[in-house]
């Protein structure tokens, strides 16, 4: 947020004059709105909820605001309700005007008086929850101008703080494991009594009891006795445990597999069962139908349980959360059954049983994006791939892909194709040994990717080819690596058009269009706040992405030989010597139907020893369906530079990329929706000798030559995908470094239709 406002403020300073008639209005109208106006006559606006804790800091206010019952209007920024406004604004007959604005924004909330107990009562039971007894909540109301805004002052009551801790009368084995674990107790002497805390340790007690065989354990098993009598202020605390033979350790006797498991044929089937063929394979009873769809090996490495040890929750959930990382069971099931003669004995015994239901292990996806501008120019970006979750019947997945890029303008011969084609295998486990200590919870991969792209052009025609190594993990549902150690790429480029280097603008692009080898690594990590497929909440996301080449080739340098620009080769192609980051943040506010997103992009590229400049394709662009949307991809800088006209078709490139993103999405009727979205950026180069200067990014500057767009959107949610259009409009152009006035937002030159599948960010 403060390096947004930086951009506002940098590129805004110098422009305030012209825009202060829009200023003002804005001013005017906002207030104008009556927030009011919908609310019933004798009713009031919620305006605030305030929370005031006294003594200061003894419990946060914001740790009591979610028990208020009734909240206000969404605001955004600085108490600014824009949705309530946008509401405010309809008119009063029924249309469809009216219909869409209330759909858009919020409807008042209408201050109840009644709730105001509710929300005592609640912060009163949290506050119990933690410790604070016979606590005081008032309340008072401050109505002005049909507003309500509602304080509440909190004095937390008193506090019990735990004198000894002890473990009552329990069966034998139960204490023995209690005091193996006692020094990761959540109740120590010195802590506050609270109810919160006890039934934390409740559960932390019975989950270690079960990880250690004793399958029947559960919360009821653990109670507390408080003797608060003993002194001022102070209580000592007696955990107590089950003190009979009631409670045995199991291990498990048999673990039965259903690798092929059809639910509806077992209700249906009364011989679904005894028509199985049963087998053995390392401790495991397998029951099929046939081939089964992962071979014994691979289940017997996904699971953690084992016969005849004890019975492990924690092995438990590994073992399901392994089988359903490997994407190709539809559902997983684990269950235990208690073997009834085993309960004489010291240690009874459980059955295990592993139900897996395949998925499809095969499938297409298509993707599609497209735009085209008002100068004529269009393109159309298309993908295919076809995918295989399961290729060697060990969870590997194979994919192969192809691609195609293709710009053109109709009845025009000049056009730019580019031809692509991957293929990538994933195996479930590190190829190499890697300690699987370290993936207990998730099963690591290891991916192998070649690719071959055909770029052709005007000015000249290019092959890539390329492969990477890698590995893939996850920690947890929020954290996710990538680590490729090799990363190979051959760059050739034919049937250069005479005098195409020679009349670049700028005079450094010239070494980025020659032969090059790529050898190097790259890392990405990515965290994220909700990892589901559909998010129902608010959520963030950051990704890192690093890159390095040539620094291994380097090494050998002396045994190399040099071209003429005194560039180290290897068989005649010079090697590329760069370091390159990039960041890539975004946040979506979700309120019930309606979404605020933002993302900031940030990216810069450096060259340094065997090269002068990035490789073309490591080099960042800007435009297109994801970014600077009123831009087609590639058409944008670099800095103030306007497009080269050496390209028939744009080929803007920079090392450096600055972009925030700005999309508020909202509902329509039946499957479609809509945004209103504003983009802001760049692509800037380093500073180099015989640069242009235009393009130089610089620190005291570089918000002159920003880029602003504007525009709105449809999108038609079908569940499983977004088919998305978007109609961006220049609102500054970094060329002239000028803002447009609205009304040539639609001219020619000065707007682009973007088609893309899924939301942009």
């Amino acid at each position: 947020m403060v390096l947004v406002l930086f951009f506002y403020f940098c590129i805004m300073r110098n422009y305030l004059q012209l825009f202060s008639p829009v200023i003002v209005l804005t001013i005017l109208l906002l207030p104008g709105c009556a927030t009011t106006r919908y609310v019933p006559e004798g009713e009031f606006l919620l305006r605030k909820n305030t929370v005031k804790v006294v003594p200061d800091k003894v419990v946060p206010p914001s740790s009591l605001e979610p028990y208020i019952r009734q909240k206000p209007n969404t605001a955004i920024v600085f108490g600014w309700k824009a949705f309530l406004n946008i509401y405010s604004l309809s008119p009063d007959r029924d249309t469809g005007w009216s219909r869409f604005l209330r759909r858009l924004g919020e409807p008042p909330v209408v201050f109840d008086p009644g709730l105001i107990g509710f929300s005592k009562m609640n912060m009163d039971n949290y506050l119990t929850s933690m410790g604070y007894y016979a606590n005081t909540i008032t309340d008072t109301v401050f109505y002005d101008n049909r507003k309500a805004t509602v304080h509440y002052t909190v004095m937390p009551g008193k506090t019990y703080m735990i004198d000894t801790v002890i473990l009552g009368q329990a069966d034998t084995a139960l204490s023995d494991l209690y005091y193996r674990f006692a020094n990761r107790s959540l109740i120590t002497p010195g802590s506050r009594l609270s109810s919160l805390t006890l039934e934390q340790e409740a559960a932390r007690i019975s989950s270690y009891m079960r990880n250690n065989g004793y399958y029947g354990f559960n919360r009821s098993h653990v109670s507390f006795l408080a003797d608060t009598l003993a002194g001022e202020g102070k209580a000592s605390l007696q955990v107590q445990l089950p003190d009979d033979s009631s409670q045995k350790p199991y291990r498990i006797r048999q673990i039965n597999v259903y690798p092929g498991f059809d639910p509806i044929q077992a209700v249906m089937d009364s011989s679904y069962y005894e028509s199985m063929e049963t087998s053995e394979y390392d401790g495991l009873t397998f029951h099929s139908k046939g081939k089964s769809a992962l071979r014994p090996r691979v289940i017997r490495n996904m699971s953690f349980l084992r016969q005849g040890e004890l019975y492990d929750e924690s092995r438990v959930k590994t073992t399901y959360d392994r089988f359903s990382h490997i994407r190709l069971l539809n559902s997983v099931t684990l269950l235990f059954d208690q073997v009834p003669s085993s309960m004489q004995l010291d240690t009874a015994l459980v059955d295990c049983t592993i139900r897996l239901i395949p998925g499809n292990s095969q499938g297409y996806k298509l993707n599609l994006e497209a735009s085209s501008n008002s100068n004529g120019l269009i393109g159309v970006s298309p993908a295919l791939s076809y995918y295989h979750k399961n290729i060697f019947r060990g969870g590997e997945w194979l994919t192969l892909g192809f691609m195609g890029n293709f710009q053109f303008k109709l009845r025009d011969p000049i056009r730019a194709t580019e031809l692509g084609a991957s293929l990538s295998l994933s195996f479930p486990k590190m190829l190499f040994p890697v300690s699987q200590v370290l993936f207990r919870n998730r099963i690591p991969r290891t991916d192998v990717l070649a690719s071959y792209s055909y770029q052709s052009r005007p000015e000249y025609t290019r092959n890539i080819a390329s492969t990477t190594f890698g590995y893939t993990w996850s920690m947890g549902d929020n954290f996710h690596y990538t680590v490729n150690p090799l990363r190979l790429k051959l760059v050739k480029l034919y049937n250069m058009s005479p005098g195409f280097l020679a009349s670049l603008n700028d005079p450094f692009l010239i070494d980025t269009y020659r032969d090059h080898f790529d050898l190097g690594m790259s890392s990405i990590f990515y965290y994220t706040s909700d990892n589901s497929a559909v998010h129902k909440r608010s959520w963030h996301y950051v990704r890192v992405g690093l890159e390095a080449a040539g620094n291994l080739l380097s090494a050998f340098n002396s045994l190399m030989r040099t071209d003429t620009t005194g560039s180290h080769t290897i068989g005649g192609i010079a090697y590329t010597q760069y370091i390159k980051a990039d960041l890539n943040a975004g946040y979506t506010l979700i309120r019930h139907t309606h979404q605020l997103a933002g993302r900031f992009y940030a990216g810069v590229g450096v060259p340094y020893g065997n090269a002068t400049s990035l490789p073309l394709e490591q080099m960042f662009y800007a435009g297109g369906a994801n970014s600077l949307r009123a831009w087609q991809a590639r058409t944008v800088g670099p800095g103030s530079m306007p497009v080269d006209s050496t390209f028939s078709i744009p080929n803007q490139a920079g090392d450096i990329r600055l972009e925030v993103n700005l999309e508020y999405r909202f509902p329509l009727f039946w499957k479609l929706e809509g945004a209103l979205f504003a983009d802001a950026g760049n692509i800037w180069t380093l500073p180099r000798e015989a640069g242009a200067d235009a393009g130089v990014f610089r620190f005291r500057d570089f918000y002159k030559s920003i880029a602003m767009d504007a525009g709105a959107g449809i999108r038609v949610n079908l569940d499983f995908v977004i088919l998305r259009l978007d109609l961006g409009m220049i609102v500054r152009d970094p060329v002239r470094q000028a803002w447009i006035p609205l009304s040539r937002w639609l001219k020619k030159d000065n707007y682009s239709f973007q088609f893309g599948v899924g939301y942009p960010f």
